[in-house]
Formats: structure tokens, sequence, C-alpha cells
């Protein structure tokens, strides 16, 4: 597959996920819904929110680093992507619940950037 062919396929499924996650706004009202709509809900945008954090951070990753291959900006892209998307679902998550506080999300964000600190370490050291 090339380059290109994954931007379109990543492009096309990322604005299906954005579909989605606006016609479950918008239909089933997510509260009324039960755990079901929640569940859905945040399904939804975590894959809207993944691939367009994945398509965004390969396309600045080749733009700035065309001497390296192409499927190590995919693999950094979506990693990274999967990561920050952790942060904003998990920060939606506690602010339902009324427990998000700013503190509360510097931990959280300090977690998950030690997290890829050690992934970046664990794939370094193989």
């Amino acid at each position: 597959m090339t380059f290109r062919q994954y931007l379109f396929w990543m492009g096309l499924s990322t604005a299906l996920c954005w579909l989605g996650v606006f016609s479950i706004i918008s239909i089933v009202d997510p509260l009324e819904g039960g755990i079901l709509g929640v569940l859905l809900l945040y399904a939804a945008l975590s894959l809207a929110l993944i691939g367009t954090f994945s398509v965004l951070g390969m396309v600045v990753r080749a733009g700035l680093r065309r001497q390296e291959a192409v499927s190590r900006h995919v693999a950094v892209s979506f990693r990274q992507s999967l990561l920050l998307t952790l942060l904003v679902v998990g920060a939606l998550i506690l602010q339902s619940r009324t427990l998000l506080t700013w503190w509360n999300l510097l931990l959280f964000a300090a977690t998950l950037t030690v997290l890829e600190f050690f992934l970046i370490s664990f794939r370094s050291g193989r």
C-alpha cells in the first residue's frame, strides 16, 4: 500500500467516524440512551480522534522528515495519536463525572508522557 492510498483510506474512515459522532449526538441523545449511548459516543469519538491525530501527525512528520521511512512515520504517529486520544477521552470521562481538575489532568498527562518515553526507550533498545 502506498502512502497516498494509506492517507486516502485513513482519511475516509476518519470522516466516517466523525459522521458517526455527529449522528450519535444529533439523533441519539447519549444521556437518554443509557450506557449504550454513552459507550457508542465515546467509541466513535475515540476512533475519530485517533484517525484525525494520526493523519495530521503523519502528514507533519512526512513533511518535516523526508529522509526517514514512511512506515516509521505511520507507527510513531499512530502510537502518539492513541496516547493523545486517551488523554482527551479520559478528560471527557472525568469531566462527565465532575472529577476533572487541573491537577488531575496534569497528572494524567504526565503519566501518558512517561508512558511515551518508556515506549520510545523500549523501541530504541531493540
